[in-house]
């Protein structure tokens, strides 16, 4: 049963006719009689006796019309709540991110933003699956490109170059690669979810491109660990510059084949929709677009910090 034809019928009988509730419904005449008719056959029962123009309701009409007012009563009211939830900047927002961006640099820009924001409370989910934000309820995601969801509208924030790099006292113990393929005779710390079996580097400098197989001494699936397994001097691992920065600035880590990087790390913001977000949602996107743009040393190498 269509319950849209419960609402046109409170607006027949409100306006006294078919011709007055079609003027204010901008719907034509004969439209608004066959959805009477309609809905008296779903119902199995005469709604109005007509009398010329007039009508007189019967006692199903009248039984229907008291519903169908609390029915509208109901739609108007959710209307507004939807309403001032769409227009309201306050109101809770979640938000799915991959822990190591989550802890690098995303968890203090949040910071900042619900400070700014006090009435709007944030629901973070750190994880490094990628996550179904239709299925789950999430209002927004952080996503490391390439993207693959393209029913997602997505706003590219920065990049990050990925690089080798390990600790002073492996380099002291077991000396440096000159070219990619040298590698082979280090330790190298792998990461990523694959349980055995050989690891692959791709390094690029300039126009050349090459690729790295090894047996990882060390295979791991999370940056934040593999920062600290390498900084304890236990090999040399690629890692994207947002995570190794400030240790390559104090001297605990340093770059490996300096020429060489690995793919560059690209950061998104992916959601459902650009039109009727809650305010709270376009709110929190524009602050982490601004961010993302004022302090990219976070993510980049090739920009400097702010002194």
């Amino acid at each position: 049963m269509d319950l849209n034809n419960w609402l046109i019928f409170v607006q027949i009988v409100d306006m006294g006719g078919l011709s007055a509730a079609s003027r204010r419904l901008g719907m034509p005449k004969s439209t608004l009689s066959r959805r009477l008719a309609r809905l008296e056959d779903d119902l199995g029962a005469r709604l109005l006796h007509r009398r010329g123009r007039a009508f007189e309701l019967t006692d199903a009409g009248r039984l229907l019309y008291q519903e169908a007012q609390l029915l509208e009563k109901q739609v108007t009211h959710a209307e507004e709540r939807l309403a001032m939830n769409t227009q309201s900047e306050g109101g809770t927002l979640r938000m799915t991110a991959p822990k190591a961006p989550g802890g690098q640099f995303l968890g203090i820009w949040l910071a900042e933003f619900i400070q700014l924001h006090p009435h709007i409370h944030i629901e973070l989910d750190l994880s490094d699956q990628i996550i179904n934000i239709f299925e789950r309820g999430y209002d927004l995601a952080l996503r490391v490109g390439p993207l693959t969801d393209s029913t997602l509208v997505a706003r590219r924030l920065g990049k990050s170059e990925r690089m080798l790099v390990a600790a002073p006292g492996y380099t002291e113990q077991h000396g440096q690669p000159t070219t990619p393929s040298e590698l082979i005779q280090h330790r190298c710390i792998g990461f990523g979810e694959q349980r055995s079996g050989l690891s692959a580097w791709t390094l690029t400098r300039g126009k050349q491109t090459q690729r790295v197989n090894f047996n990882p001494a060390l295979r791991i699936n999370d940056m934040s660990t593999a920062l600290c397994i390498t900084q304890a001097a236990a090999g040399i691992t690629m890692i994207p510059a947002f995570i190794c920065r400030e240790s390559l600035e104090d001297g605990t880590l340093q770059r490996i084949l300096p020429q060489w990087f690995g793919p560059t790390a690209e950061f998104y913001l992916v959601y459902p929709e650009r039109e009727l977000m809650p305010k709270r949602v376009r709110l929190l996107i524009n602050f982490l677009a601004r961010q993302a743009k004022k302090e990219n040393w976070r993510l980049s190498l090739a920009h400097e910090r702010p002194e």
